[in-house]
């Protein structure tokens, strides 16, 4: 696993590598580049394939986890508005 996430982090290193302008400095979005870095590590140390390839696959999870917090927003439970209180 050392081996896995040494390449993904040496991966990420070149990527950002390629965007530094001549001048040597520019900004990244480091908050993507780490979630894609998470979501490398994970598709290779589970399923042997790179972010990149299964990259549909976690877009699809991020839909369904979206999906499913709205859905658990507007269950109603028949008799939760009423208090027992007044019973």
């Amino acid at each position: 696993m050392q081996t896995t996430f040494s390449t993904c982090c040496s991966e990420l290193i070149g990527r950002w590598e390629k965007f530094v302008h001549p001048g040597g400095t520019t900004e990244i979005d480091v908050w993507s580049e780490f979630q894609n870095l998470t979501g490398d590590v994970i598709s290779r140390t589970v399923f042997g394939s790179s972010y990149e390839e299964g990259r549909r696959i976690f877009q699809l999870q991020m839909e369904q986890a979206k999906l499913l917090i709205q859905a658990s927003q507007n269950v109603y439970i028949p008799g939760s508005r009423y208090d027992a209180v007044g019973l």
